[in-house]
């Protein structure tokens, strides 16, 4: 029976596009069996599970950037957990290994490698991470989710652009009257949908925690805090104001209620955005690949970035909201802009490369 196994956790920016491409194969290969190796304690346990996917913990090692005793350590740390990883491709024994990127994918992908078992990435951000970068090479079959004037991996590797896969049931998405009565929220006024992703955003979630009153002057709020990082219970009877740790089955609806949609710069919850033509305003992580991201949804006036280190960053983004809520038509205009710079499928496309590799067809991946 063939066997894939899907690898990336930790966050649910990697998680959530390969959920889409499990959806696409189970229907293409009814008969496969799947399994997912994920982190300890990340939020993708619970989802992976609950469709009914075996999943295995790895524990997450990332080398330190900056001078450490953990450069010492690091050597015997990175042999254990190498070790594991490579218990788990023997346990597992998959005919390819499937990841969009991470820290986890790394000693996966180098065990499946030593195994002679093909391996195939998606680069989800403009700007390959760390992580990315070591299996690029080690990987039968690169997609990317951007062109590349210049190859970031590489000129001996590989790429290709394809649609961004996208879990959600498009064309099951809910009215905003409908959507909205999940919320306990007024379809007729605007509503803001501010999340960080399944980890959440400490830097949304105190500006939000600060600035409240100031927000429910103008819209109503829909306000994901990340798994573990739920605040302020006490607002909850507060009108207009609706707040949860993680919307999973609910997050179709909490996209369809809202009319403006303020999110960190994962290329997740990117996508999915674009993929819904919703309009929406990107606070990347300081100093990491989000800011990539974020500036090239901008520059095709797909999104309008404000950045969280500057002094005036809490009242920024409330002016910045309150403009786009005002202006319908500039919304409409930047969800239209956002599709067309960002195509997008429901995992088809990268479904369709695993299937090729598997079938041993020509590969298009390092040389």
């Amino acid at each position: 029976m063939m066997k894939i196994v899907f690898v990336g956790g930790g966050t649910l920016g990697p998680v959530m596009p390969l959920i889409a491409v499990w959806q696409v194969l189970k229907t293409k290969q009814s008969e496969a069996e799947y399994a997912w190796i994920g982190t300890p304690n990340g939020p993708e346990k619970k989802l992976i599970e609950e469709r009914g996917i075996s999943f295995y913990a790895l524990p997450v090692l990332k080398f330190p950037r900056y001078p450490s005793i953990l450069w010492i350590t690091f050597p015997f740390q990175w042999w254990r957990v190498h070790r594991k990883a490579k218990r788990l491709i023997e346990q597992l024994r998959p005919d390819i290994v499937v990841t969009a990127g991470g820290f986890t994918a790394v000693p996966i992908v180098a065990a499946a490698r030593q195994s002679k078992i093909p391996c195939v990435t998606h680069q989800l951000d403009l700007e390959p991470g760390l992580a990315n970068q070591k299996i690029a090479r080690a990987c039968t079959r690169i997609t990317t989710s951007f062109d590349y004037a210049r190859n970031p991996f590489g000129n001996q590797v590989k790429t290709e652009r394809i649609a961004t896969p996208v879990h959600l049931a498009i064309d099951q998405t809910p009215s905003k009257q409908e959507a909205s009565k999940h919320f306990h929220l007024q379809a007729d006024k605007p509503i803001t949908l501010i999340f960080g992703g399944g980890t959440g955003a400490q830097s949304l979630n105190e500006m939000l925690e600060h600035s409240l009153p100031q927000w429910l002057t103008f819209t109503q709020i829909i306000h994901g805090t990340g798994q573990g990082k739920g605040f302020g219970q006490h607002m909850n009877h507060l009108k207009g104001f609706f707040q949860t740790e993680l919307f999973d089955k609910r997050m179709l609806d909490a996209y369809a209620a809202a009319d403006l949609i303020i999110c960190r710069g994962g290329m997740g919850s990117l996508s999915e955005i674009s993929a819904l033509k919703k309009a929406m305003i990107i606070v990347p992580i300081p100093n990491s690949q989000q800011e990539a991201n974020a500036h090239a949804f901008e520059k095709a006036g797909a999104a309008i970035v404000v950045h969280q280190k500057t002094k005036t960053f809490q009242q920024d983004l409330i002016s910045t909201a309150q403009k786009l809520l005002q202006d319908e038509y500039e919304r409409y205009a930047m969800g239209e802009r956002a599709y067309k710079f960002f195509p997008t499928d429901d995992g088809s496309a990268l479904a369709e490369k695993i299937l090729q590799v598997l079938k041993n067809e020509p590969i298009r991946g390092s040389k």
